[in-house]
Parts: structure tokens; sequence; C-alpha cells
């Protein structure tokens, strides 16, 4: 009972938070423009902070998950959705990529939020991996395999629904590779959230935002390092590590349209049902 009072609350308060929070973004001028040019709602992602702090509420009343999961959950969520919402905000979309971040640091001196949400990200990584059992350096390997998991979900953020189709897709390969309930449990608040909010993403009426992309990332990489094996987890930062290396070179949106198979994967439903 206390399963299903947890996924009853994940989704009545996704679908309360999601049209609050558009029409919020809407009043506050919170907007940005979609790939056709239109002001849309900006950081749709946002909802996740809120509906997971419920979730994680009842979990921890009635013990559904361990308090130690909780709060390292908590830490990365908020670390990522606060950080995320600030670069939302202020960010200057000029630096790309981690280089174009630091690179500008190094060559003018400028301190951009993409920078502080690097750092300060990775730090808040530390903070949550750490006080596991494992050998001193493989906690700075498992919080950076939680930050590059996060900025993933971000650098794939750039058409309507494409980081969500993603998220969807490793977490249904996590959970595939990784049966345990804990980590399906600590997945649902997230999963019903980016349900809520998928056609309007899909539609491009509504932005996940470097909110939610971030957000959803850390979660897929802290399920990794909490649940997964360590070859699981030593296969995925290499591969994180891989793709953020290509990205520095190419584009992704590039690489996608180049592939007949995961083009029509990118582009589906984003036109007609949804519009």
């Amino acid at each position: 009972m206390a399963q299903f009072f947890y996924l009853v609350l994940s989704l009545l308060a996704a679908m309360l938070f999601a049209p609050l929070w558009a029409e919020l973004a809407c009043l506050a001028g919170h907007l940005a423009p979609n790939y056709r040019g239109r002001a849309i709602p900006q950081s749709m992602g946002a909802i996740f902070l809120p509906v997971f702090l419920l979730a994680a509420a009842w979990a921890y009343v009635t013990e559904l998950l361990a308090a130690s999961v909780l709060w390292r959950a908590l830490l990365v969520v908020f670390a990522f959705g606060l950080l995320g919402l600030a670069d939302d905000i202020w960010g200057d979309r000029r630096s790309k990529g981690f280089t174009g971040h630091f690179a500008r640091f190094f060559r003018e001196g400028s301190i951009t939020t993409g920078l502080i949400k690097a750092v300060a990200g990775y730090l808040a990584c530390l903070a949550a991996t750490c006080g596991m059992p494992v050998f001193f350096p493989l906690l700075f390997l498992r919080a950076a395999l939680v930050a590059l998991s996060a900025n993933l979900l971000n650098l794939l953020d750039l058409r309507p629904g494409r980081s969500l189709k993603v998220f969807f897709l490793l977490a249904l390969l996590l959970v595939t590779l990784v049966p345990k309930e804990a980590g399906v449990l600590l997945l649902f608040p997230f999963l019903l959230a980016a349900f809520i909010l998928f056609p309007r993403d899909l539609a491009a009426r509504g932005m996940l935002g470097d909110t939610g992309a971030n957000v959803l990332g850390a979660v897929l990489g802290l399920f990794t390092v909490l649940f997964g094996s360590s070859l699981l987890q030593l296969g995925s930062l290499a591969l994180l590590a891989g793709v953020h290396v290509l990205t520095e070179k190419v584009s992704l949106s590039a690489v996608i349209d180049r592939q007949p198979l995961l083009r029509f994967l990118d582009h589906l439903g984003r036109t007609g049902q949804f519009e």
C-alpha cells in the first residue's frame, strides 16, 4: 500500500505542478524560443524538484527507501535542479561544452553560470557519493559518472522530446540490467513526471531546460552508482567520457540526422497528435 500511494502522490504532484509552472513561467516572462522561434515556457523540468521532495518525504516516513538513498538523491536533484535553473535564467549561450566554459575562464577570467554549474555540480556529486564502501580514488570516478550523466541529457536537449526519449530508454535499460526494487522506486517519480511533461515537450510547448535535463541525467547516474555493478559503472563512465569527447568536436544533432534509425526515432511523435 505504501508503494501505491508513493506512485499516486508522484503522479498527482506532477499533474499539479506541470501546468502551474507553465503559468508561472509565462507570468514571470521566463520564456525561450523553441526550434520554430516561438516563445514557450522555459525550465519545465523544475517540477521534478517538488515532485521528488513530496515522494521522498513519503518514502522516508513509510521507510519505503533507505534514508541514505533519499538524502543522496535529494542532494543531487536539488543541486543540479537549482544550478540548472540559474543557468536557464542567467546563462551565456556563447560558451559551449566544458572546454568552452573553462577556456573562457582562463582566457578572459569570466566565470559563467555553466562553469559554476560544472564545478559546483561535481562537488555535489562528490558529497552524494561520499561514504560509500569503495577504494578512495573510485569516489572521484563515481562522482564523475554522475556529473557526466547529468550533462549528457543536457547535450541532447536541443530538439523537442529528444532528452525525454533518451531518458525513458536509458531508465528502461538500467532497470532491466539492475532490477532492484529500491532502484525502480527511486526512478518512478521522475518517470511519472517526465511522462506528464512528454506531450508538452514533444509538441514544443514547453522546454525541459538545463533544470530538467540535468536532473534526469544525474538521477540515472546516481542509480548506476548506487545499484549497478562495478563493471556497469566503469562501462558507463567510459561511454559517457567518450560521448563528451565526441561532442567537443562534432554536433550530436548532425550525428543523429545522418543515421536513418536515429533520425526516425528522434522525429517520432514530434508532429501531428501532440500539436
